[in-house]
């Protein structure tokens, strides 16, 4: 099977023959490669033919991590897509479709962790005016559907809902409070994704435990990070909820900032051993490769998992 393959083959409740893997971010590609992404800001000061290239450059990194890390998904990211009057993903679609799946983020569209700035408004808008909040809701939601239509449209395969909605000790909201002011409205954007005909996969960091069960009640296709510092364990994430939900993860990305082989492989094997039974299962770091994360950690924690991948 192909990266594309096996992960559609998840998505689909199926078995494939190896567990599929990528990453939501790759932001090393200097040490992996010697080329960096194009910024927004390298788009902005180029002139129309220097951001051809930009792209192209864009699209050649895109397939050196296919080629070295056989990734089955990968991200086109919309700083781009504003200079190329929404050819990016079709670009994409023709290089790149056969070999992994395409997806977007769409992650605005609820409430979610407000910045330390906007804690004490937020809280207050919550208590003392709900239906200022719930109408601004409804405005997250309905423009999270248009860009969920528009994503599709352009060839997206699967939406990524961003929202981070955990601190590490437990939900941004209490639970009673995020099945008034959420739930329902990522249950309406999920129900119109699905009628756009592709899944939608969370990415969460932090701990979501209080709110599993709201969560899987939305028709969320999946869930990644399962976040080992936020307290989630895959093991028991798997056991209550695997058989509905596809889990993406979650290898601890503390571990990762040091080049540290025992502690990578043995989260490793917890996690494949944990996830993969049954199928249903993605395998990740905890969150993403992020910049000043040592290449060569990536490297151990992808050979161990070279062991372990076929089923």
């Amino acid at each position: 099977m192909t990266p594309r393959q096996r992960l559609q083959a998840v998505f689909d409740g199926r078995i494939p023959d190896k567990v599929p893997h990528f990453e939501l971010v790759f932001q090393i590609p200097e040490e992996a490669f010697g080329q960096s992404w194009p910024t927004f800001e390298d788009m902005r000061a180029a002139t129309s033919g220097e951001r051809e290239r930009l792209l192209e450059r864009h699209f050649d990194i895109c397939e050196l991590i296919l080629d070295r890390y056989g990734w089955a998904a990968m991200d086109f990211p919309t700083s781009l897509h504003g200079f190329f009057d929404g050819q990016v993903i079709p670009r994409a679609r023709r290089r790149f479709s056969d070999r992994v799946m395409l997806y977007g983020f769409n992650g605005s569209g609820t409430y979610w962790m407000p910045t330390g700035g906007e804690m004490v408004d937020f809280a207050v808008m919550l208590f003392e005016r709900p239906d200022e909040a719930h109408k601004k809701a409804r405005a997250k939601r309905d423009a999270s559907i248009e860009f969920a239509r528009r994503q599709v449209d352009q060839g997206l395969d699967f939406i990524c809902i961003n929202s981070d909605y955990g601190f590490n000790q437990g939900p941004f909201i209490s639970p009673k409070m995020f099945s008034e002011f959420v739930t329902p409205y990522l249950t309406e954007i999920v129900e119109r994704i699905h009628e756009l005909g592709v899944p939608a996969l969370l990415h969460s960091d932090g701990d979501l435990r209080q709110i599993l069960d709201q969560l899987v009640s939305t028709g969320l296709d999946g869930y990644q990070s399962i976040d080992p510092q936020g307290h989630m364990d895959i093991a028991e994430v798997k056991r209550v909820y695997g058989d509905r939900w596809v889990l993406m993860g979650n290898v601890k990305t503390a571990l990762l900032q040091e080049v540290d082989e025992g502690p990578i492989r043995e989260a490793v094997r917890y996690c494949m051993t944990c996830g993969k039974p049954g199928g249903r299962y993605i395998f990740s770091s905890s969150n993403c490769i992020f910049k000043g994360l040592p290449l060569e950690s990536y490297h151990v924690m992808l050979d161990e998992y070279e062991r372990l991948a076929y089923y």
